[in-house]
């Protein structure tokens, strides 16, 4: 984030960007959904456990439950101004900064749990 002043915009730009991203990590989940149907119906091997499964569902949870807090965020700040500055004490940058915590974490988890699942359902 860049050092000074920090206006609504600056946490409104990355909102849109995690939000974007969490579609493309939900959209992979269900792809992974369909490919580990495909392999079902054609008897190959490969596919995915109930313990996959039941991981596959609490990642998709928690990446609902990411995107929709950050929804949220975005609605308590619409109704100022976007170019209101905060400082780095505020509220609102304070709770930004949870969120780009949980962003960076939900993001390196999902790329170790989906890397895994693609190789098993890979050729």
């Amino acid at each position: 984030m860049k050092e000074g002043v920090i206006n609504l915009l600056d946490l409104d730009f990355e909102y849109k960007i995690w939000k974007n991203r969490l579609a493309l990590f939900i959209k992979e989940v269900e792809i992974l959904r369909l490919r580990n149907t495909e392999i079902e119906t054609t008897n190959q091997n490969g596919k995915l456990n109930t313990v996959e499964l039941m991981v596959l569902d609490e990642h998709q949870d928690q990446l609902m439950k990411l995107l929709n807090r950050i929804k949220t965020q975005e609605q308590e700040i619409q109704f100022y101004n976007k170019d209101f500055p905060i400082t780095k004490d505020h509220t609102y940058y304070i709770e930004h900064n949870k969120l780009r915590s949980k962003m960076d974490i939900t993001t390196k988890l999902h790329f170790e749990k989906i890397t895994d699942l693609i190789i098993e359902l890979g050729v």
